[in-house]
């Protein structure tokens, strides 16, 4: 029962920084030329994006996900009859699908700037204890679990750029991947940064970077964001929304120390006991994993305050996870994300 729950909490974590990075994500502005009154009512059908947060605002953003996941595990070659029965009554005891639902509640406060245009931003994230159950409508999984993020930041904002930052509130690994995700967004926005879109048109962010797991090689990620402009009324700005993702980790030896450790929470570790015996401790290593996923939604953002006001996302994934002599387990995740947002200053 724990390797699939340990699994889900990965996938969890994962949702929840994309969750938490979407507070930073397209803002924008009417595009409003300095000439004539009259060219600037012609522009009422073009925004400008602008991403970097503004002083002295206090948003809040509550998001809700709702994921069912199925999970299937193969029979390593070789296995005894016994050994696949044994795999198969596990499985069938998981009753399978499994389904996930969460709350998240993200904060993030902006202080005056200073003369140089220097101030501070607060993030903090928080989930509600998720809930979880089998298909037989059973509660399943740890009474209270829940995912705590906290990001404190120096902007500038004559430069538009961070001067620092800081992650609190996860694990070694949870933070290190949520930093530099946070980082490598910032970096993919500013090459959007003061574009213009007419109603119809389309802007595309890419994100490419290796994030850091300890102690091992590193999980690569590419995400490409799609935003097409529906429509411009009344200062809010409505756009249509694709993305796509795959993230993928090889294996690598890793020091005895470590390897018991890393074995323990492996997503195959409970099926140790249908496996054949596990190999020197030396040669141990880490497992590998692959998933992609696509998904597509809307997103309305004001322009004024640049406070995404609501998002609907569905996404559907698949993961692959091999473990060496261990069978290979393979996840299919539908994910159904909605979000709200207030400018609590209001």
């Amino acid at each position: 029962m724990s390797q699939h729950l340990k699994s889900m909490g990965l996938t969890r974590g994962l949702a929840a920084l994309l969750l938490l990075s979407a507070g930073l994500l397209p803002a924008s502005q009417a595009a409003t030329p300095k000439a004539k009154v009259a060219a600037a009512a012609a522009a009422t059908d073009e925004v400008e994006l602008r991403f970097f947060p503004l002083p002295q605002q206090r948003h809040q953003i509550r998001s809700v996900m709702t994921m069912k996941m199925d999970m299937r595990m193969e029979p390593l070659e070789g296995m005894s009859d016994d050994e696949r029965a044994k795999m198969e009554q596990a499985m069938q005891a998981a009753k399978m699908p499994m389904t996930m639902r969460s709350e998240f509640d993200q904060r993030m406060t902006t202080t005056t700037a200073d003369k140089e245009g220097n101030f501070q931003l607060q993030l903090r994230g928080k989930s509600l204890p998720m809930e979880m159950s089998n298909a037989a409508g059973e509660r399943v999984g740890p009474a209270k679990s829940t995912i705590d993020i906290k990001i404190d930041a120096k902007l500038n904002q004559k430069t538009g750029s961070f001067e620092a930052m800081k992650v609190a509130g996860l694990d070694a690994a949870a933070s290190g991947m949520s930093e530099g995700l946070l980082k490598q967004l910032l970096m993919s926005m500013r090459g959007l940064e003061g574009r213009r879109l007419k109603v119809g048109e389309s802007a595309e962010m890419p994100l490419d970077m290796a994030l850091p797991i300890p102690k091992g090689p590193g999980m690569n990620l590419k995400m490409v964001g799609r935003y097409t402009l529906l429509k411009l009324e009344q200062g809010v700005a409505d756009f249509d929304v694709g993305v796509s993702i795959s993230m993928d980790m090889d294996g690598s030896t890793v020091d005895p120390a470590s390897s018991a450790a890393l074995a323990s929470s492996s997503p195959a570790a409970d099926s140790a006991a249908s496996a054949p015996a596990a190999a020197d401790p030396k040669n141990q290593t880490l497992p590998s994993m692959k998933a992609s996923g696509q998904g597509k939604g809307r997103m309305s953002l004001r322009l004024a305050d640049r406070l995404m006001l609501t998002q609907q996302m569905e996404m559907t994934m698949s993961m692959r996870i091999e473990a060496a002599g261990k069978p290979a387990m393979n996840m299919n995740m539908d994910m159904q994300m909605e979000a709200s947002g207030k400018n609590l200053k209001r």
